[in-house]
Parts: C-alpha cells; structure tokens; sequence
C-alpha cells in the first residue's frame, strides 16, 4: 500500500509545488525537496506485508489486461478526453501554461460558466507541470496522467482489501465498464476516488489510536478536496466518522493537522484568486420538497441500477447485498462510522442534484456515474472488510 500511497501523494505534491510556483514564483523544487523527505519519514515503516492467496490471482490479472487494453484503446481514439476534459480540466492546464505571468486570466469571470472558475487545481497543475516538464504540450500527459490514476484506484483497492479477498476486490474494480469509461475521459473524478480511497484505506488498516494514520489520512482527504469541490465535502465526512470512532480530539486534531497544507492551499486558492461557485447560490431548499422531482429522481435511480452499459450487474449486485446480505455480516468496530460514510455522502449529493436549478434528468444523466465512481473504490474496500470479518 506504502507505494501506491507514495505515488498518489507525489502527484499531489507536485501539482501543489507547480501552482504555489506559478502564483508566487517560488521554485517548484523548494517545496517538492523538503515535502517529499517529510512524507518518506512519515510513510516509512517497517512491515511485512502477508502474502496473498493465489485464488483469483489469475483472474485479475486477465481483467486488467482486458480493461488496460480498454482503456488504452479508448483514450488513443479520444486523446482530448470527454467533455469536462477540454471543457474544464485540460482547457485550465493549456491556460495556465501558456498565460505565464497573466494566470489570472484563466480565473476570470467574463469565462463561459460551464468552464467553472472555481474548480480546484490538482489535476490543471499536474497537467501544465507535465507541460512545463516537456517544454511544449502534448496530449500524452493528461493520457498518462489519466493511466496512472485509473491503476491507483485499483492498486489502493488490492493493497487495502483483507489479503483473502485482495485479487476478488480488485476483480469487481477492474471489471466495472464505468473505471475504463470515465477513466479514458481524463476528467477528474477517478484521482478524486483515488485519494478518498487512500484515506478510507488507511484509516481501516491503522492501529488503534495511531495519530500518525490519521493525520496520513486526513493528508489524502485534502488532497481530494484540492481535485474537486466534492472532495471537501468526502474529507468533512471522514473527519467527523474518525471522531465518532475514535471520540478524541486529538484524533480530530491530527487529522487536521494532516488536511492543513493542502488545505491552506484550497483556501488561498477560493478567497484570493476565484469568483465565487456558481451553484452554490442558486441552491433551493422549495425544489428538494417538490413531489414531482422526488419521483423523477426515484425513477432514474432505478433504470440507472439497471443500466448495464455503465455498470454491468455492479450496482444492482451492491443494491441486492444492501437488502439481503448486509445482515449476515458486521462492520468491524473501527469500521461502525465509516462504512456510513459512501451513504452519506451519496444522499448529500442527491439533495443537491434536488435543489439545483437545472434540469433534474438532464443533471442525473450527467454526474451520477461520476458521483459514484468517486465512491467506488471506497465502497469496494468497506464491504471487502465487512465480509472477511
């Protein structure tokens, strides 16, 4: 696990030390220097790692040939990605690069709305790092770039799953259409999945009252929150199921000890360089009550559970352990709050997509396979844990 977490926190790192550069021209290697040591001191540990069954082993391997070949083939027919890719993602990392000293621009109000201003920078800065890196751009970083995260959501998968059910959890990662779909879109909702992923994996794997784990974990919390406005709200959701398990403020304050720089960097970001969010003011507390938008949201959740293309039988399988299977088993004590955690973030995204102004079939269409591919890899680890147990 100590890899993968390495890579995620050196992706981030690196987007931060590329952004914090181009708004005040300190050196990237200044802060990537001493980030980087403290993080090997932090991660560091001696352990030895149990070895997993060779049951399954050769399964997942093949599904992962299968699903790289997939996605591989998508994003070379696709290189500029879907929408929200050259909308949003790739247009603000093309911007930055080549607008130097006048970044501001790329944040300025008089911009087409949907390109949405606001966005955090994790993925733009990883992208125009790439770019500053090679010299010129190229459509092979945002490729790679999107390869390397969609392998992450599933390597956090596989290291963090109880080593009987490691290749098993992996196999229901990679053989769910939506991971190669969106992760061929290079949009930013798998590096979101990615390090909420982290941060559930760490703190399920901890040792009891391991302050260490938990500011590690609120460190990958941030890091979701600095990849998407979703992401604050994921890493609001952890804090409060580390404090209702742990009942310590000093868990609390070490997982916000560990949530701080990248924190600090979000807020310096939304107060000093940003207009404010769009929908956050035109959210209506008259349409979340409105029967007829309670029963079209009814109706698209349930042809979406159906929807094969996106999610093969994944959803309807989850719906159908909720209802029938849950019971048999029982989420390990450090578990009881966190494995509320994919629920209750879910619902908030529901009431939201309930009180926006647009249309309600037209907004559902469009994000709930991103909403839910954030929570994915976290939902695949809590019920991994909550079987073995």
């Amino acid at each position: 696990m100590r890899w993968t977490l390495a890579i995620l926190g050196a992706t981030a790192v690196f987007s931060a030390s590329s952004t914090v550069h181009l708004f005040t021209g300190v050196p990237a290697v200044a802060i990537d220097g001493p980030l980087v040591v403290a993080a090997s001191v932090f991660l560091w540990k001696r352990s030895r790692e149990e070895k997993a069954p060779a049951a399954g082993r050769t399964i997942f391997f093949a599904a992962c040939a299968v699903a790289a070949a997939a996605l591989i083939d998508h994003i070379a027919r696709y290189p500029d990605g879907g929408n929200d890719a050259f909308i949003i993602w790739n247009l603000r990392a093309r911007w930055l690069f080549r607008a130097g000293a006048g970044f501001r621009s790329a944040f300025s109000p008089e911009i087409l709305f949907w390109t949405h201003q606001d966005y955090p920078l994790l993925l733009p800065g990883l992208v125009a790092g790439g770019f500053e890196l090679l010299g010129r751009e190229s459509r092979a970083v945002p490729a790679v770039i999107a390869v390397l995260f969609t392998a992450c959501s599933v390597a956090i998968v596989v290291a963090g799953a109880p080593v009987e059910k490691r290749w098993w959890a992996g196999l229901a990662m990679v053989t769910t259409p939506a991971l190669v779909m969106l992760g061929a879109t290079e949009q930013a909702d798998l590096p979101l999945a990615a390090f909420t992923a982290a941060a559930i994996a760490i703190l399920i794997v901890k040792e009891p009252g391991d302050l260490r784990a938990i500011a590690a974990a609120g460190a990958f919390a941030s890091m979701a929150a600095w990849t998407k406005n979703e992401g604050l709200l994921n890493g609001l959701l952890i804090a409060s199921a580390v404090l209702l398990t742990e009942r310590r403020l000093s868990s609390l304050v070490a997982f916000g000890a560990g949530a701080l720089p990248f924190l600090s960097l979000l807020a310096v970001f939304k107060l000093g360089y940003v207009p404010p969010n769009d929908l956050a003011y035109s959210l209506s507390l008259a349409r979340a009550i409105s029967v007829d938008r309670w029963w079209t949201l009814l109706l698209l959740i349930g042809r979406r559970i159906v929807l094969l293309q996106a999610w093969g039988l994944h959803l309807l399988a989850l719906v159908v352990w909720a209802v029938f299977a849950r019971k048999w088993s029982a989420a390990p004590p450090q578990l009881r709050w966190l494995s509320w955690f994919p629920l209750a973030t879910m619902l908030v995204h529901l009431g939201i997509l309930l009180m926006q102004p647009h249309d309600l079939t037209f907004m559902f269409k469009v994000t709930i396979d991103r909403l839910l591919i954030q929570l994915w890899p976290s939902i695949v680890l809590l019920i991994s844990h909550r079987e073995a147990s």
